[in-house]
């Protein structure tokens, strides 16, 4: 694929699906439905991981790009290809230690086959996962946490990704990055293959049992903090004109002032700015929501200082 002047290719995977067709010879066909699937979670996959700036020191805007089918198994080749800053953009597996869009799928799937039991932020700014299958990594700080972010949407597109695996006909998937892509060995830097295989059990981890629709957006409201917990920035609630919301405080800043001292009165207003997520599991909905920013604290008109 000749490489666009405007752009750079910084990134290439391809997905080896693998099995018997129906008459015993070697898989060559799979589903348009789970191809177009495959494609759709590695797009939104890429999009997550891009705006978290997983794979540079900030966000970036890359797009995913299918090369043509190659002869054997079937095979789909994408690459990624950053369309803004491509100048500075830097290759997968550089001195840097650039995570490879299979290094994401493997923590990604790693993480829905084995829950977290326990992490650490290390120095180098990286941080040592521990894994309840007894296994621990180190994984770079922006990938862990976009991680423990969106899991169910996570959830959503690496089962897209792996959507041929319920086709009984297709046994495993075989990930890999191009290793003429991979300037370094990052799989000792980054702690994760560069090659590896997924198979039914993986597609069953993330599969769906329920029909689950997560949504959400931000918006900034003025309101009253109607209990205040000084331990658990969890168990906050906010009282608004129209209702009273339990909510997680994500302000660190705000959090340090309230814990060094800062008086709040149940009559105080403040300006804030909140994320409300909703999920739909089988019709029904539940909403939660999340302070991003107190952006400003006054006390109500008529409230002294004394």
């Amino acid at each position: 694929m000749a490489e666009d002047p405007t752009k750079r290719v910084v990134d290439s995977l391809t997905l080896r699906f693998t099995g018997e067709n129906e008459g015993g010879g070697d898989l060559h066909e799979l589903r348009a439905s789970h191809v177009a699937e495959v494609l759709q979670g590695l797009v939104g996959l890429t999009s997550d991981f891009d705006k978290a700036g997983v794979f540079t020191d900030g966000p970036i805007d890359s797009e995913v790009l299918v090369r043509p089918p190659q002869e054997g198994s079937f095979l789909i080749e994408v690459v990624r290809v950053v369309t803004e800053n491509w100048e500075t953009a830097a290759v997968v597996g550089t001195a840097a230690g650039v995570p490879s869009l299979a290094n994401v799928i493997w923590w990604a799937t790693k993480s829905a086959r084995a829950e977290l039991k326990d992490y650490e932020r290390l120095e180098n700014g990286r941080v040592k996962v521990m894994w309840q299958d007894d296994t621990a990594q180190e994984i770079p700080a922006a990938a862990f946490d976009e991680l423990q972010k969106r899991k169910r949407r996570r959830k959503k597109q690496l089962q897209q990704i792996l959507a041929p695996l319920s086709d009984a006909r297709v046994e495993a998937v075989d990930v890999a990055s191009d290793p003429e892509m991979v300037e370094a060995a990052p799989e000792a830097e980054l702690e994760a293959p560069e090659s590896f295989v997924l198979k039914r059990a993986d597609y069953d981890a993330v599969r769906p049992d329920d029909e689950i629709e997560e949504s959400d957006h931000i918006f900034t409201v003025e309101a009253r903090m109607s209990a205040i917990n000084f331990d658990d920035p969890t168990k906050w609630k906010v009282k608004t004109k129209e209702q009273t919301r339990s909510a997680i405080v994500e302000d660190k800043e705000f959090l340090q002032k309230v814990a060094n001292g800062l008086a709040i009165r149940k009559s105080d207003l403040f300006h804030l700015r909140v994320r409300e997520n909703k999920i739909v599991k089988n019709g029904r909905s539940r909403t939660s929501w999340t302070v991003l920013h107190v952006d400003s604290h006054r006390r109500a008109a008529g409230d002294d200082e004394a």
